[in-house]
């Protein structure tokens, strides 16, 4: 079973499609103008812990 990773970017557009013989299993598109927060990662400092909600 062979697998492509095939981008395709433009300014405006990244989309990634992940292909298996032959099909689409999986598609991505990114646009510059709408950048999403899926993915990033941040570093912090928990001030408080709030009893109720189980959570910093």
């Amino acid at each position: 079973m062979q697998q492509d990773i095939l981008i395709n970017w433009s300014p405006q557009e990244t989309r990634v499609a992940v292909v298996e013989s032959g099909a689409v299993q999986e598609l991505h598109v990114e646009r510059s103008l709408e950048r999403g927060l899926v993915g990033n990662v941040y570093q912090g400092k928990v001030a408080r812990v709030l009893p109720g909600m189980q959570s910093a």
